[in-house]
């Protein structure tokens, strides 16, 4: 045995990671809030608590000899493992405090604006009167300062009465853990996310896709796609390389992944917010068949060896273009699910038979991905011509309840 690393979080995004510790012959330990995550399984021990406890998951591992703490694909955890590590003194590429700066909205702000970053104009509120946003310009997204998944994200044009607003309000506060929100003006444009990975303090930028959303009336900034290559950065190639080096430069990132969320608009690149983490759209999969990057090798090789492995050298394009597609279905109770055969190997599923689907809210809504990448713009509508007619949920009444013509 290698030495025992403590996974946070067993779903379906770290499920590659459980494996990989495995695989590598380390004791694995797993860390999560359900009490039979699809992880456990690759678990030698399971640990129920909140990946997002500090303390808990600080006695845990002090307990178990743990020797390293990681995550995947998930923002918030990524403090907890930084600060578990730095308490108990073990290797980690970042310490507690840049842990939260990058996972707290209300940090990350203050210190993007105070190094020129480009970002949107924010305040951040404590109480649900004091909704006033002087200064800024409507519309304004309001979001909790330390949340994920897209919980509590709410755009307001100004016309909104005040039952309304404080109705958005308690409910951002309530997936806040310090109670506070963040009010941002709205910045119209393309928005991309970028993925790096840094070494020796240089950010390299692997994959930009573009991030489209689902219908934003419905529920703001729900990720219905990942199309790479980004289309909204077209032409923004040094601008961004430039900005995603300020960000590694400004929050002291030496090593390790990057995710950054941004916005190409008519004043240019601006940062909507970044994590040091692998993306949650299975880029841990992605990355290495558009890049030739295994990615999460990297990841893991970095926080449980300490040794950072990438040669950018090594990266290249093994495809011209494809996506992640996000499924999203109309509420009902699911009696079938219709997988092509030709892409049964291409996503996963975040549902079953019996599971009741309800209305769409946030990113947890999402009830499964599927990707593919070709090197032919007819074979690459082709298959989402394919994907999208064949693919279906069916409810008690055999209706199919999957939403279908959202993707590009």
């Amino acid at each position: 045995m290698k030495g025992k690393v403590l996974v946070l979080g067993g779903g379906l995004l770290q499920v590659p990671l459980l494996k990989m510790a495995r695989d590598k012959g380390y004791e694995v330990h797993l860390s999560d809030y359900y009490k039979n995550p699809p992880g456990r399984v690759l678990a030698d021990n399971f640990f129920r608590a909140s990946t997002f406890s500090l303390e808990e998951n600080l006695k845990y591992a002090e307990e178990m000899g743990i020797n390293c703490v990681m995550t995947l694909g998930t923002d918030q955890p990524v403090y907890t493992a930084a600060f578990v590590s730095e308490k108990l003194g073990l290797p980690h590429p970042i310490t507690a405090d840049q842990g939260l700066s990058v996972t707290n909205k209300q940090y990350m702000k203050k210190i993007m604006t105070g190094s020129g970053i480009p970002s949107p104009n924010f305040r951040v509120l404590r109480e649900k009167g004091d909704h006033s946003s002087v200064g800024l310009k409507y519309p304004v997204v309001l979001k909790p300062v330390d949340s994920q998944g897209q919980r509590g994200v709410f755009l307001l044009n100004g016309r909104e009465d005040t039952d309304t607003i404080d109705r958005y309000f308690e409910e951002s506060m309530g997936y806040s853990r310090t109670g506070k929100v963040i009010l941002e003006e709205y910045y119209k444009g393309a928005e991309i996310t970028v993925n790096c990975w840094v070494k020796g303090g240089r950010a390299y930028p692997l994959m930009i896709t573009d991030r489209l959303h689902f219908d934003d009336s419905v529920a703001l900034g729900i990720c219905k796609q990942q199309r790479f290559p980004a289309r909204g950065a077209a032409g923004y190639d040094q601008e961004i390389d430039r900005i995603i080096n300020k960000l590694a430069d400004t929050f002291k990132i030496r090593e390790g992944p990057l995710y950054v969320q941004a916005v190409a608009g008519s004043a240019g690149i601006k940062i909507i917010e970044f994590g040091y983490r692998i993306g949650g759209g299975f880029e841990s999969e992605i990355i290495p068949r558009v890049t030739g990057i295994d990615i999460l090798d990297l990841y893991f090789t970095l926080v449980a060896e300490g040794r950072n492995t990438f040669e950018p050298e090594l990266a290249a394009r093994k495809a011209a273009m494809g996506s992640i597609f996000f499924m999203l279905a109309r509420p009902g109770v699911i009696t079938r699910i219709i997988v092509p055969e030709e892409f049964a190997g291409c996503g996963r599923l975040f549902v079953n038979s019996g599971d009741v689907i309800g209305t769409v809210k946030n990113a947890t809504s999402r009830v499964g991905c599927f990707a593919f990448y070709t090197d032919s713009q007819l074979e690459y509508n082709n298959m989402l011509d394919r994907f999208d007619s064949q693919m279906a949920i069916l409810d008690e009444n055999n209706t199919d309840i999957l939403m279908h013509g959202i993707w590009e």
